[in-house]
């Protein structure tokens, strides 16, 4: 699923829940900014990639980014 940012700051409850069951992916003048995720879909993610030595983008990523969990 995508939608603009400005639509998810607008309903953030409703799409928290669908990140629930899907990860949702958030653009800003239709360019992808940031995709959502259940937690545990994440950690699988993140274990699959360390499992398999990831892609050189994969590992970059990880790096650059700052995880800030969000429990609700």
């Amino acid at each position: 699923m995508s939608m603009p940012l400005t639509r998810f700051h607008n309903n953030t409850g409703e799409f928290l829940g669908l990140a629930l069951g899907q990860p949702v992916t958030l653009t800003k003048h239709d360019r992808v900014v940031l995709t959502i995720c259940e937690a545990g879909y994440f950690e699988r993610l993140e274990a699959f990639a360390a499992a398999n030595g990831g892609s050189l983008a994969t590992r970059q990523g990880f790096k650059r980014c700052k995880v800030q969990a969000i429990c609700c």
